[in-house]
């Protein structure tokens, strides 16, 4: 009697190319979890980067608006700039002394936008700070 062999036989070969698809397996999904990570910063990216410029553009508004106060003296300037920001819900403090007006604007993940403005002769202002505060820093001040 002749013995057949099975059609089943798992050899050296056979154990290569299963441990082959489980690496190429593997590394396809580490791909994979990797693009959608790097898709989910980029997200996160534009949204702080939108936020930034949105609260820049409002920066750039504000003071064009406070433009309309040139001819004023600097001292009566300041008081109607910071009346006019604060009725604008926006909490704006003029410092009499040293002629500066201080305000921040909500960045929302961004930070907060802090801008300092120097009154000058006239109710012309000069720009002293315009900085971006990220939000850690937010609660430490």
């Amino acid at each position: 009697m002749k013995y057949k062999k099975g059609s089943l036989a798992v050899g050296f070969p056979t154990v290569i190319n299963i441990l082959l698809l489980l690496i190429f397996s593997c590394v396809s999904m580490l791909s994979l979890s990797h693009a959608r990570s790097d898709l989910m910063t980029s997200k996160h990216s534009i949204e702080i980067s939108n936020a930034y410029h949105k609260a820049d553009s409002k920066g750039q508004q504000i003071l064009g608006m406070l433009s309309a106060y040139s001819g004023y003296s600097p001292d009566s300037a300041g008081h109607e700039m910071e009346n006019l920001l604060n009725e604008q819900g926006i909490a704006a403090i003029y410092d009499k002394g040293a002629q500066v007006l201080s305000f921040d604007l909500p960045a929302n993940e961004a930070g907060t936008l802090q801008i300092n403005i120097h009154i000058i002769t006239n109710g012309e202002f000069e720009v002293l700070k315009w900085q971006l505060l990220p939000p850690e820093s937010d609660n430490a001040s």
